[in-house]
């Protein structure tokens, strides 16, 4: 085997180069790998990566390893990762919980694609359940209406209760089973098992994920 411990004179080859990065990826248990990193500890310049692979992301791939972050603006591939976080932490995540070895994707690519922290969980809401992110926001407003019993009942349902509710249910219609991943055209409603019209909870047990066309059907009915 190559011993890289001693100063090279000649370049490497491609092959060289892919073996010392699983070395690398090995020796230091690491699951995600920094250019400056590996760099440092070869004794080379990033411009040997870059005149091999291209990209430090392209040379990790051929290698098999990961980057040190994905710095892809994919929606489906940043809103899956977020989705193995929230699964990992078995709550939704904070921004700044956005980061290895959690996260494959730092929070700053979320930030350019989405704009904000908030926006972004309200569209992997969306990209979950179907339903527009406008109306998961207008459906989170912590407002309180009156029941005709005259009672003041809590309406709005957070992110977090949101995906709880959703996840409990599998992602599908608790009536008829219909799922967006299996139908596009579905869309997903948390519902009041109890209507809060009619004094029902804004709380888990009381809450049910129902398809569009079933919640409509549903309407107020106990």
């Amino acid at each position: 085997m190559t011993d890289y411990s001693i100063k090279r004179f000649n370049a490497y080859t491609k092959e060289e180069l892919l073996g010392t990065l699983r070395q690398f990826a090995d020796e230091k248990q690491l699951k995600y790998i920094a250019s400056d990193d590996f760099c440092k500890w070869l004794g080379i310049s990033p411009t040997t990566i870059s005149r091999h692979f291209g990209a430090w992301s392209t040379f990790c791939k051929e290698a098999g390893l990961n980057p040190r972050y994905d710095r892809t603006d994919d929606k489906d591939i940043l809103l899956e990762n977020l989705g193995s976080v929230w699964e990992a932490l078995g709550r939704q995540p904070r921004s700044k919980e956005m980061k290895q070895p959690l996260s494959a994707v730092s929070n700053s690519r979320y930030l350019k694609v989405f704009g904000n922290w908030y926006q972004t969980c309200l569209e992997f809401l969306s990209w979950k359940s179907g339903l527009s992110s406008k109306d998961i926001a207008r459906q989170t407003k912590d407002t309180r209406i009156s029941t005709p019993q005259g009672l003041r009942v809590k309406r709005g349902i957070s992110l977090s209760l949101r995906y709880d509710v959703l996840k409990h249910d599998r992602f599908r219609c608790v009536k008829c089973e219909r799922a967006p991943a299996l139908d596009p055209g579905v869309v997903l409603h948390v519902d009041h098992i109890h209507p809060h019209a009619k004094g029902g909870q804004t709380k888990r047990e009381n809450l049910q994920t129902l398809c569009a066309k079933c919640n409509l059907g549903k309407s107020d009915r106990l």
